[in-house]
């Protein structure tokens, strides 16, 4: 398996749930949407909140139109809720809705039925 650290089978991660992993002495959620893998830090930016303990929901987001408001959901970009005060990040990216604050992700594949992390530059 090539430039990454095999964390597990794939079928050890369930769609839709986070899963906590160490890996070096960082703890990590990994997580699976569909087809797709994610992996992030277990600290929310904001006041360093287990966000291992939030959940995960599809990216939910209003939109006005014609002087309506409409709610739109994005199933192709997760997010994560911090268990705290459900800041929400994005499992892509880590972006927040906040300016400044930034959930710190790593790069997650499927290779052979195993999941890699890789550390460094996504």
């Amino acid at each position: 398996m090539k430039n990454g650290i095999d964390i597990g089978a794939w079928e050890d991660f369930p769609d839709k749930e986070i899963v906590r992993v160490e890996v070096g002495g960082t703890v990590l959620g990994v997580c699976r949407w569909g087809e797709l893998i994610y992996a992030f830090r277990n600290a929310c930016p904001h006041q360093g909140a287990p966000l291992c303990s939030g959940f995960m929901q599809q990216n939910v987001s209003a939109e006005m139109v014609a002087g309506d408001v409409s709610m739109l959901t994005r199933e192709e970009v997760p997010v994560v809720l911090c268990p705290w005060h459900r800041w929400e990040f994005n499992l892509e990216d880590g972006s927040a809705a906040w300016p400044g604050f930034k959930m710190r992700t790593y790069r997650a594949t499927r290779e052979s039925g195993r999941v890699l992390l890789h550390f460094g530059r996504k």
